[in-house]
């Protein structure tokens, strides 16, 4: 029986005791009620709530037990052929797969990554799946039934591109430019971050997981919106964008062009290179981080 992030004891912490997330070690400086304020080795500090951190906590917790199956697995029978030919299992990304043609990308297949990271998303509301971009070089995960009947245009997603210099991943959501068909996904995401607890808690994910939020094309807005202490700021420049909630920049793009909204991570193609199988895990584990987004888009 497949396991789930749920999996075990409540997570509980304790002040004064040490944690690790994304970001590395923390200690609970102070925990009332709902809210907890934790500080990492380098002297920052933040003021977080109970219930986010416990999900972190409980997904690495799955990821780790993940791992000691599949590497119980491995160990039980002999090793598949080398290479990574199609039909192969995900073994890692290389480097001929960083690129903007989509020609001999095995990896966006779902025998390759594309499934390796379905394998590892849990959801009791959703049956996910993967399909290959069909013109770039990037895979996207969806909900099928949403996917597939076409119930809406221009369904929110999570995705997975390689570029020739990084790898992207996160949360993909289109607003369709004047005179096409609206997106109904995208109407209720907007109305979703409108919320300020919404707000504030995509803040306080994108802070913890290092994300940035950037049209894909560049036909609404150019570079990236980065979370700051309290607000997000565009490019850096936060004397340009003090205290502007992510909304309050989205609204400010014009509003007849097209835009193709990411809130995503991105490192560079030799860490991506690195981590090989694992890089599965971290697609999926941040996938489940941004959930509240695509059931806010995509379930209705």
């Amino acid at each position: 029986m497949e396991e789930s992030m749920e999996a075990g004891q409540p997570i509980e912490f304790v002040v004064g005791e040490t944690y690790e997330n994304e970001k590395g070690p923390f200690k609970v400086l102070s925990i009332e009620r709902n809210t907890m304020v934790i500080e990492w080795e380098s002297g920052e500090s933040i003021e977080t709530t109970v219930s986010f951190q416990r999900r972190i906590q409980e997904r690495r917790r799955w990821e780790r037990q993940m791992k000691e199956k599949k590497a119980a697995a491995s160990s039980s029978k002999a090793r598949g052929a080398s290479g990574r030919k199609a039909g192969s299992t995900f073994e890692g990304f290389r480097l001929e797969d960083f690129k903007k043609a989509i020609s001999r990308t095995p990896w966006r297949s779902r025998s390759q990554f594309g499934g390796a990271v379905t394998a590892r998303l849990q959801s009791s509301r959703m049956n996910f799946n993967s399909w290959a971009a069909k013109r770039r070089n990037e895979v996207h995960w969806a909900d099928s039934d949403h996917w597939k009947k076409k119930r809406v245009d221009y369904p929110a997603k999570f995705f997975a591109r390689a570029d020739e210099d990084t790898l992207a991943w996160g949360f993909y959501i289109e607003r369709p430019e004047a005179g096409r068909e609206p997106s109904p996904d995208w109407d209720r995401f907007i109305a979703w971050l409108r919320d300020d607890q919404n707000e504030h808690w995509l803040l306080n994910v994108a802070r913890e997981q290092n994300l940035v939020v950037y049209d894909a094309h560049r036909r609404s807005f150019d570079g990236f919106i980065e979370p700051g202490d309290g607000q997000w700021h565009l490019n850096g420049d936060a004397a340009a964008s003090s205290k502007l909630r992510l909304i309050e920049l989205i609204d400010q793009c014009p509003s007849d062009t097209w835009l193709d909204l990411m809130i995503a991570k991105r490192i560079p193609k030799g860490e991506a290179i690195e981590k090989g199988r694992d890089m599965a895990v971290d697609v999926a584990a941040l996938i489940g981080e941004l959930f509240p987004l695509y059931e806010a888009a995509a379930v209705h």
